[in-house]
């Protein structure tokens, strides 16, 4: 069952279930795709409703404190810089532990430094909340166990007898396997899956590139008016006389820029994005080559929880999380690091691309070399900008994943099956998609995710 073209433009090619899907669409209301956090203890934080911050009895003189933002149809980045600019603290002082969707209600840990907490009781906003504050320390990206949700999926169209079946057969299979661990289409961008391209052109300083990708590249499943704008902007680039209605926030920045900075496109492109969105860009190169890799895997029928010699497997710690003690396979460990991945004691990874990652003796060797070769790209060239911040020596990813405390409800008012609904309850490692789980039971085009 082949996937979506969105999907095999990011690299994701095919499903792991071949069971027919039940359609639908996520996010019909904000309320039905509800995110809370795991914390690295493994804390489920709970939602309050309200704003309850209890600062009458907090010492004043910490430089850090820890709160919980709970956020209603808002990006995080744009709530946190709302929150820096009140504050009036630098971008960086606020933390968090990971990225939350925007069309969701999500609550997370955050952290503040250098700020008095006393001006939180007048921080006011219709798309989030402030609670539970306390003395504490800076919380970095990946300080997080997982995430739990609870997501709702409606506008069904078949007998209820019918989805039910397909409910069960998807959900044994996969609970009797696993789902492949790609990088879904919200680390792209799904209605307009660019980053990964402005993330390889930036490995070379080319910043012209990255903003042209930004602003003029067409998608058919973008407004056919705003279509047409990028098509103009790219035809007479570098020059911009035209503009993006209002809600067009970077792209409109970029074409003032381009009026008032001659052309200085670094300038330009370092005073719009800040440098965690640049690391951003870049990691989700890493991301699509990672999901090219990941198909190539699946279509040379390698099991996604066995290690073949020149894989690397990494031991998991308590929470089922790989830790930083990671093999090579090779002919003396093989059995032994195969023993512990079908205990769960540790798990099969795949290389987020870098200039250190030594892939001679992988089993997929010749589909890196072609996969390399296509992209004209040497693994060189992740240390090949001019900033050495930005120097990516690679990482490792688990290439696969099962939900944790799975639980499916389907739900029907009347007898309209236009009424129909199903509520999935699960928890994910950090890192992992629950839209990369949900696709495997609706089988529909990625912008109905």
């Amino acid at each position: 069952m082949d996937a979506h073209p969105i999907e095999k433009g990011i690299g994701i090619k095919t499903y792991s279930t071949q069971i027919s899907g039940i359609g639908g669409n996520l996010r019909t209301k904000i309320e039905d795709f509800f995110v809370e956090e795991i914390t690295s203890e493994g804390k489920i934080i709970k939602r309050l409703n309200k704003t309850d911050l209890n600062l009458e009895d907090l010492p004043n003189n910490r430089f850090t404190y820890n709160l919980v933002l709970e956020k209603y149809n808002e990006e995080t980045l744009r709530a946190i810089r709302r929150l820096a600019t009140f504050l009036q603290i630098p971008l960086r002082n606020v933390g968090f532990a990971g990225v939350k969707d925007k069309r969701a209600i999500t609550v997370q840990q955050i952290s503040i430094s250098g700020a008095d907490p006393k001006l939180l009781t007048t921080f006011q906003s219709k798309s989030s909340y402030l609670n539970r504050i306390r003395p504490g320390r800076p919380i970095r990206l990946g300080n997080l166990n997982g995430n739990h949700f609870q997501i709702t999926v409606r506008h069904i169209h078949d007998s209820y007898d019918v989805i039910q079946q397909r409910l069960q057969q998807i959900k044994h299979a996969i609970l009797s396997s696993y789902i492949p661990n790609y990088y879904g289409p919200q680390r792209f961008g799904a209605l307009r899956p660019i980053s990964h391209n402005i993330g390889k052109v930036l490995l070379f300083d080319d910043y012209e590139a990255a903003l042209k990708i930004y602003l003029t590249t067409t998608f058919p499943q973008e407004n056919k008016q705003i279509q047409d704008i990028r098509t103009s902007l790219q035809d007479s680039w570098p020059h911009a006389d035209l503009t993006f209605p209002k809600g067009f926030f970077y792209e409109n920045k970029i074409i003032q820029y381009l009026k008032e900075n001659n052309l200085k496109f670094k300038k330009i492109f370092k005073n719009l994005f800040p440098f965690r969105f640049i690391l951003f860009f870049l990691h989700a190169y890493q991301s699509y080559l990672f999901n090219k890799l990941l198909t190539a895997r699946i279509s040379a029928n390698l099991s996604l929880d066995q290690a073949f010699e020149g894989d690397y497997v990494a031991l998991s710690d308590l929470y089922s999380l790989p830790s930083k003690v990671i093999y090579e396979v090779n002919s003396k460990n093989i059995i032994s690091l195969n023993n512990a991945i079908n205990k769960g004691k540790a798990i099969v990874m795949a290389p987020l691309f870098g200039y250190n990652f030594n892939y001679s003796h992988h089993p997929l060797l010749d589909d890196i070399n072609q996969l390399l070769d296509e992209e004209n790209l040497d693994l060189s060239h992740f240390k090949s900008s001019s900033n050495e911040k930005l120097h990516l020596k690679g990482s490792y990813r688990p290439i696969c994943f099962r939900p944790r405390a799975f639980n499916i409800e389907l739900n029907q008012s009347s007898n309209d099956y236009q009424n129909m609904n199903v509520k999935f309850t699960f928890s994910l490692n950090k890192g992992c998609y629950a839209t990369l789980l949900l696709r495997e039971f609706m089988k529909t085009s990625p912008l109905n995710y």
